[in-house]
């Protein structure tokens, strides 16, 4: 059976299809890697209460975390790179530069074996550990930390799939507010600030046309 290289793949959205922007395999697999699974609850606050509630909020933050080895020694060739050095230069440009005609770095998608991951990258530590006698790397270690990121469309096909509240995705046309919008989905343009808050919005007003908001159920 044929040796599969874990990959990374770029993409400009969330949902990494259509072309890819750039893609990069690991030189070697990496021995180990984790998840970790994070789900929100906030406290009860009722007065006098006995003991805690905990009350579901809604699904945290969940993240990858593999090392990464690159080795210029001449074990193997390092794959589509000639250098430690330029390795390292490639994979940023993937996984962590910032792209001005995106305004952001690239979505990725991880595929090795059994293991698919679509999200970002959040940071890269680099150890290097072996130099050539011009101080060039020679060997390096990347700690790399990834973080799972869902599309607003899947996000809202997930919440459907178990709960009659309806999860929406609208797409601001000109003229749209989020008061507006909150009444057009919810009946009540009260809820404006827990949608300006669900979207990490900097301010209510700051939406344009052709931006994708995302209205969350709300219980009334």
């Amino acid at each position: 059976m044929a040796l599969v290289k874990l990959k990374i793949e770029a993409y400009a959205e969330a949902n990494c299809t259509g072309s890819s922007l750039g893609t990069i395999n690991a030189m070697f697999n990496p021995e180990t890697y984790s998840r970790t699974y994070n789900v929100n609850y906030k406290a009860s606050t009722e007065i006098g209460k006995s003991g805690t509630t905990m009350i579901f909020s809604g699904i945290g933050q969940n993240d990858l975390e593999l090392k990464l080895i690159v080795d210029g020694t001449g074990i193997i060739p390092i794959p589509g790179a000639s250098t430690v050095d330029a390795y390292i230069t490639k994979f940023k440009s993937i996984a962590y530069s910032y792209h001005g005609t995106e305004h952001r770095p690239n979505y990725l998608k991880l595929t090795w074996g059994t293991l698919t991951f679509t999200g970002i990258c959040e940071s890269i530590n680099i150890t290097y550990n072996l130099f050539n006698p011009d101080g060039s790397a020679m060997r390096a270690t990347m700690n790399v930390k990834f973080v799972e990121t869902v599309d607003y469309k899947t996000k809202a096909k997930q919440a459907q799939k178990s709960s009659p509240d309806l999860t929406h995705v609208r797409t601001v046309k000109a003229g749209d507010t989020l008061a507006l919008m909150s009444y057009q989905i919810y009946g009540d343009s009260l809820y404006y600030l827990q949608v300006a808050k669900a979207n990490n919005l900097s301010s209510v007003s700051a939406i344009r046309p052709g931006d994708q908001i995302f209205f969350p159920p709300i219980k009334k």
